[in-house]
């Protein structure tokens, strides 16, 4: 009995992302403008070591128990992280560079 053909793996060329990112980039700024509003560098950068706090929290739970739970709680607090950081940097840029 003849021996059957084995399968090829389908290679699928990178489509462009660029609307993804963009929409990406727009949800993180809209986070981050809602950090900034009634809260002053210093606030930011303790909402920041607080996010990054709960990010390793999160990070060594999903390490330890890479639960589907667990995974979608490090995704959250990683994009928390990312929301406050954008705001800094934004507080952190001159006006006319908004």
């Amino acid at each position: 009995m003849a021996k059957r053909p084995k399968r090829r793996p389908v290679r699928r060329h990178p489509q462009d992302r660029t609307e993804q990112l963009l929409a990406q980039q727009r949800r993180l700024d809209t986070a981050a403008h809602g950090l900034i509003d009634g809260r002053s560098i210093d606030q930011l950068r303790s909402e920041l070591h607080d996010r990054e706090l709960l990010l390793a929290e999160a990070d060594k739970a999903a390490q330890m128990d890479p639960s589907p739970v667990n995974l979608a709680n490090y995704r959250v607090a990683r994009t928390q992280v990312e929301a406050a950081q954008r705001a800094l940097e934004i507080v952190r840029l001159p006006d006319s560079a908004r």
